[in-house]
């Protein structure tokens, strides 16, 4: 039988999964185009969904925006988001981030080859700060997730086909604490020059 804690951080997943879901149709419907909005409609859903209790666990949310210009910013640190998870329980304890980094790719669509080599320096880029960074594929159908390194060891241009998991599944794993770098948190923001970010904290009760 599973603990109450999963069974909590299954439902702040489900919880997360709906927001991507909203975001994307936001995308299919064409009332948002461009990556930058997307990842705003994104970031603004999973705002709402973690303001107040998902099972067990009481949520707060903040967005972290950075007001420079975001193409200089992913120079930096080749990533376009950082999520922060802290959780307070009595079973378990922590805050910790990851860097992403968006990209707007039909699910059978194959990336230019300068488009790739582009991901692929801009994997490189975040995994030279952490290795706990993803690439997220934006999709009128959804998001599927990968790890920066899988990414960038793959020929692949083909970017869904490298994507191997599900927005439900990289949320599940976050809050669970078996991805994640405590070095990464909203106080790195800003010196990461990171255009958009989000801080999610859960506690019991």
């Amino acid at each position: 039988m599973e603990s109450r804690l999963e069974e909590d951080f299954r439902k702040a997943a489900r919880a997360a999964d709906r927001s991507v879901k909203a975001a994307m149709q936001k995308y299919a419907d064409g009332l948002v185009a461009d990556e930058d909005d997307i990842t705003g409609a994104l970031i603004g859903r999973l705002d709402s969904a973690f303001d107040g209790k998902i099972g067990g666990i009481t949520w707060s949310s903040s967005i972290l925006r950075h007001r420079k210009g975001g193409a200089a910013q992913e120079k930096k640190a080749g990533a376009d988001m950082l999520f922060h998870v802290s959780i307070n329980t009595p079973q378990l304890t922590y805050s910790k981030g990851v860097l992403i980094q968006s990209k707007r790719v039909d699910e059978d669509a194959q990336m230019t080859s300068a488009g790739h080599k582009e991901l692929i320096k801009q994997c490189n880029k975040m995994l030279d700060i952490t290795p706990a960074s993803f690439v997220f594929n934006y999709t009128k159908s959804g998001v599927r997730c990968a790890s920066a390194t899988r990414v960038a060891g793959t020929s692949s241009r083909t970017l869904n086909d490298s994507c191997n998991l599900t927005s439900y599944r990289f949320f599940l794993e976050l809050f669970r604490c078996t991805t994640g770098d405590r070095s990464i948190t909203s106080a790195k923001f800003d010196d990461l020059q990171i255009s958009n970010g989000i801080t999610l904290k859960g506690t019991l009760g």
